[in-house]
């Protein structure tokens, strides 16, 4: 690691600021496309914030070609990456279950096999008994099929973050933890570089990937990214018997659950239909590898559609109730581009709980923006210039981002209208139509 009091350069042509996977895999690909000198910075230690207590999912099916390419992308690196790095990454392939409990959920697995297909994805439908056979603890009475995905899997987020940076350190990139940033320099609305608590960095460009504290890093460039954080909660249980080797992801949307083994127990997460937001500020920015509190009283519902689900976490012993915070964006993409405001100022944040799965490939299109000014492909629904600045108040985001996580499993039936945060802007005669009963 670097040397306490060693100082950061006075100039690099890049510079990353934040060491979760987006930094790192940013990293990793601007210093592989030979940007040598680029460097990151970590105010505290790699993967700390949310990157650490990732589930790390992996399942590569999106709402577009584009977007689902990004994820296969980082499947190829995961899988590659050991052989290329001597580092483990931790990646297992076991593929993941879609299940469904009603015909309203059953279409929309069968459309997400045929989309896969069109994406030229392996993906098949299968009845309950079949899905029942791959997942030998589910209660399958209520099941009517469900999707299998034999490519998706999963990894460890630490150790991934590790390969990534032993590769790009190899090709001559930098890393300086425990340096916090103080300040972004700009002249005439482009970044000219970044002050931290070790002295000052010139630079061409700067990748934030500074997670959900991405709203007040941009902040300093004078930039608008609208990115807030809700509680993420996950249950852990010790070891649970016919949990003992890796099974596929379960996916009970239905249940706001998805489901997994983890070290020969059960590892069972939610997005429930309403999330928590919390305040950055409540949070703090020494927060690195510390949780949040355990809330049973708001898990109890998804701790009752588990119970359903796998009978047996009725006899199962509770390891803990790990409660981490994520960030989301008003429409449920995350941010990946040149920001609006600030040229040189290019986003990686706002993940909305992809950030491992899409980590790989949205870290490729990253640095390939940053080279290039425009990413491999067309990523309209990820860029930064979509937003107005009306979205990123507190309250907005308060109000929105609880509704986004709930409805990360939800069935997008067409028309499907956000309920929250509404009339931040308004036409001239929109009081006048109101008084009229518009």
């Amino acid at each position: 690691m670097v040397g306490e009091r060693e100082q950061v350069p006075a100039y690099a042509s890049v510079v990353v600021i934040g060491g979760g996977v987006m930094g790192c895999s940013t990293l990793y690909h601007l210093a592989k496309a030979g940007v040598g000198d680029a460097i990151l910075l970590e105010r505290n230690k790699l993967t700390s914030g949310t990157t650490w207590h990732s589930a790390a999912q992996v399942r590569a099916l999106r709402s577009t070609r584009n977007l689902t390419d990004l994820v296969r992308y980082s499947i190829d690196l995961y899988s590659r990456l050991e052989e290329e790095t001597g580092q483990q990454v931790g990646w297992i392939n076991k593929g993941s279950l879609s299940i469904a409990t009603n015909e309203d959920r059953m279409i929309h697995v069968r459309r997400q096999a045929a989309l896969a297909g069109l994406f030229g994805m392996r993906a098949d439908t299968i009845s309950a008994g079949e899905a029942a056979e791959r997942w030998p603890l589910m209660n399958a009475d209520d099941v009517v099929g469900a999707v299998w995905s034999p490519d998706d899997g999963r990894v460890s987020p630490s150790d991934l973050c590790a390969a990534l940076v032993k590769g790009a350190r190899s090709a001559g990139a930098r890393i300086f933890e425990d340096t916090g940033v103080t300040g972004i320099l700009t002249e005439g609305n482009r970044v000219t570089g970044v002050e931290t608590d070790r002295g000052t960095v010139k630079c061409d460009a700067i990748a934030l990937c500074t997670g959900l504290w991405s709203r007040e890093a941009a902040a300093m460039a004078g930039s608008e990214v609208p990115v807030w954080p809700c509680e993420h909660f996950y249950l852990l249980t010790r070891a649970v018997p016919g949990a003992e080797g890796n099974l596929p992801t379960l996916s009970d949307h239905d249940g706001h659950l998805y489901i997994r083994d983890d070290s020969g127990g059960i590892l069972v997460g939610c997005f429930e239909p309403m999330g928590k937001p919390i305040d950055p500020d409540r949070i703090g920015s020494d927060f690195a590898f510390q949780l949040l509190p355990e809330d049973w009283d708001h898990f109890e519902p998804m701790m009752h559609n588990a119970l359903h689900r796998l009978p047996c976490l009725e006899h199962a012993e509770v390891k803990m109730l790990l409660n981490g915070p994520e960030s989301f964006t008003p429409d449920s993409s995350f941010l990946l581009g040149e920001t609006a405001e600030t040229r040189g100022l290019f986003l990686g944040c706002g993940m909305n709980s992809v950030g491992v799965a899409t980590g790989g490939g949205a870290g490729m299109a990253l640095a390939h923006a940053i080279q290039h000014g425009a990413p491999p492909a067309d990523l309209h629904e990820a860029d930064p210039k979509r937003f107005d600045a009306s979205v990123n108040s507190a309250a907005a985001l308060t109000a929105r981002v609880p509704e986004v996580l709930g409805k990360h499993y939800e069935i997008a039936y067409p028309g499907r209208q956000w309920t929250t945060a509404r009339n931040l802007r308004t036409l001239p005669l929109h009081d006048a139509w109101v008084a009229h009963g518009a």
